[in-house]
């Protein structure tokens, strides 16, 4: 009986001598919370339920047990919304950005589209991510541009007389618009481009300025003409070259040799030819 006890006394020892020998202490946070477990394994889920910490969905365990000592960290898992496309999904994250959290709930960004907050951004517990969807549609109008008109003084018309030497011709100016729309609501327009698509052509008026004949203030007899146009009664038929003159304006004299004033109805004549006070009949 003694041989007995002592043996079972060595094996208890020798057992308790094994188990310091292997047993290792784990240090477990769970937040603010820690604790340390003492085990003989490294079996991450045995010591948490040895710490008695349960786990969520999503959580994340970071475990670096070895055969002496270890630590066991727990990220817990939080709800982070996101809204786009008419639906809203909750996904749970244990970290990571806007971009990390819209890509779990198969949401992509086009060019345009809008992010309630910044894709860069580190997510949080209860944070609200919304997606607006925009759009760009374009539209052009037109509208007439009026054409001016310019005045050229010309000799080869007599005063009072115009004529239209170029049509005007109205020109078109075309405007670009564009139109916003979030989430398929018109939100807004603006102009983004005008053009002058055709020019106007400038209507050029001819103005005359010409100086009508003279009409000679001489008393006229009547002069019988015959079938050829020819007066019927007359002196002496001289056919030959006429050259005009003027007396400038009165600066080369106002009166002729006859002693006539210059003016519309007085010629001058050869007086060897033709003497000075002759009645003359001219015909072109």
């Amino acid at each position: 009986r003694l041989f007995g006890l002592s043996a079972l006394a060595a094996v208890s020892a020798v057992m308790v001598a094994s188990v310091s020998l292997n047993l290792h202490a784990v240090t477990v946070v769970d937040g603010d919370n820690r604790r340390i477990v003492l085990t003989l394994g490294a079996d991450t889920d045995s010591i948490l339920e040895t710490a008695e910490v349960e786990l969520e969905e999503g959580d994340e365990v970071i475990s670096q047990v070895s055969a002496r000592s270890g630590a066991i960290a727990i990220n817990r898992a939080f709800d982070v919304q996101v809204t786009a496309d008419g639906y809203t999904s909750v996904v749970r994250m244990t970290g990571g950005t806007v971009a990390d959290a819209l890509q779990k709930v198969g949401v992509t960004l086009d060019e345009n589209d809008i992010s309630s907050v910044l894709v860069s951004e580190e997510v949080s517990e209860g944070l609200n991510i919304c997606v607006s969807r925009v759009e760009y549609g374009q539209y052009t109008t037109t509208e007439s541009v009026p054409y001016e008109t310019t005045v050229e003084y010309t000799d080869s018309l007599l005063q009072g007389i115009t004529q239209i030497k170029q049509a005007g011709k109205t020109g078109v100016k075309t405007f670009t618009y564009q139109d916003t729309y979030v989430d398929g609501a018109k939100t807004g327009t603006e102009l983004v481009g005008e053009e002058l698509t055709e020019a106007p052509v400038t209507e050029i008026q001819l103005v005359g300025t010409k100086k009508p004949a003279p009409v000679s203030t001489i008393q006229r007899e009547e002069v019988v003409l015959d079938a050829s146009g020819l007066p019927t009664n007359y002196t002496a038929v001289y056919t030959g070259r006429a050259t005009a003159y003027t007396n400038d304006r009165g600066l080369a004299g106002n009166w002729t040799a006859s002693g006539l004033p210059a003016q519309v109805g007085v010629v001058a004549v050869n007086p060897n030819l033709i003497p000075y006070g002759s009645k003359l009949y001219l015909s072109l």
